[in-house]
This record gives C-alpha cells, sequence and structure tokens, in this order.
C-alpha cells in the first residue's frame, strides 16, 4: 500500500527549493561583497599613502598598492558574477523587476591601478 501525497505538497516542496537557493546566493553575495569592502578600504589606504606620503620610507611601493587594488577588483567581479546568478535565479522564479536587488546589493565600482 502506497503512501498518498497531496500534490500540492510538491509544489510547495519545489517553492521551498528555489527560496532557500535564492536565500543562499543571497548570503554568498553578501559576503563577497562584504570582503570586497574590507578590500576596498584597504587598498584606497594604501593607494592615499601612496600618492600623499612625502618621504619615500613612508611611501607603499606600487607592485604592493597593485596586489591589493587587484584584489579588491577581483572580488568584484566575483560579486558581479554572483549577482548575475542571483537575478538569473530571480527571472527562473517568475521574479521580472531587480530593481530593489541592485538598491540591496550594490556592487562597488573597480579602482585602477597605479602605474609601476
Amino acid at each position: 500500500m502506497g503512501i498518498a501525497r497531496d500534490p500540492q505538497s510538491v509544489e510547495i516542496d519545489f517553492i521551498k527549493e528555489m527560496a532557500e537557493a535564492l536565500g543562499s546566493t543571497g548570503l554568498k553575495l553578501e559576503d563577497i561583497l562584504a570582503k570586497a569592502s574590507g578590500a576596498r578600504e584597504e587598498a584606497l589606504d594604501l593607494l592615499d599613502r601612496y600618492h600623499n606620503r612625502g618621504s619615500q620610507a613612508d611611501r607603499p611601493a606600487p607592485a604592493a598598492v597593485n596586489e591589493s587594488i587587484r584584489a579588491h577588483n577581483a572580488l568584484v567581479d566575483q560579486a558581479e558574477d554572483t549577482l548575475r546568478w542571483l537575478l538569473i535565479q530571480r527571472e527562473a522564479c517568475g521574479f521580472r523587476t531587480h530593481r530593489n536587488v541592485h538598491v540591496h546589493y550594490p556592487i562597488p565600482a573597480k579602482i585602477k591601478l597605479v602605474k609601476e
């Protein structure tokens, strides 16, 4: 004798899975954006010290500045990719407008490298 299932329960399970996937991608994006924010602060601090220090001893090396900038820019690329996946998932779930997503998950601008 089989177990009778309510046909709507399969639909509910499907909706729960979609919501979980959206939430997971959103959390991943928040984590990447938090890391990008920290990397941005570090890169901008190094960049400021590079441009505004009088003595050579206080000035960070251009390679160190660029390494920090590259780390930030890589996180921005990763955030953009994750945001793209989030938008694709939202489209698959039936959401057609994404203005609120861009407000809730603002992607920072990339930073230009310094000349070495």
